[in-house]
């Protein structure tokens, strides 16, 4: 009996065929920051203010007031003159010379 047969042939072949690979690929992206900030906020405003001030006041005031003043006084002062005198000496004459001295205040010097 004849059969009939499939054959099958393998045949060994070279196929170039393109698969996505998964790749490490660099990018520079911008992250916002957040930062804490203090806000100054200026409003102009007008404020009446009271203040309290202690005020010095001048006053043009005449005072008589008694200064002692040195002054010059004149007085009349007695001053002794010492005077020169010559003295004139007796010689003496014995017995009586002693009794002239006795009575001479002195005692006999000059």
């Amino acid at each position: 009996k004849v059969m009939q047969q499939t054959r099958v042939q393998h045949q060994q072949v070279e196929q170039e065929v393109q698969v996505p690979v998964p790749m490490t690929q660099e990018e520079v992206v911008h992250v916002p920051r957040v930062m804490q900030q203090t806000r100054v906020q200026h409003q102009q405003v007008e404020q009446e203010v009271v203040m309290q001030q202690t005020r010095v006041q001048h006053q043009q005031v005449e005072q008589e007031v008694q200064v002692p003043v040195p002054m010059t006084q004149e007085e009349v002062v007695h001053v002794p003159k010492v005077m020169q005198q010559t003295r004139v000496q007796h010689p003496a004459s014995g017995a009586g010379s002693a009794g002239a001295r006795a009575n001479d205040p002195g005692g006999g010097r000059a």
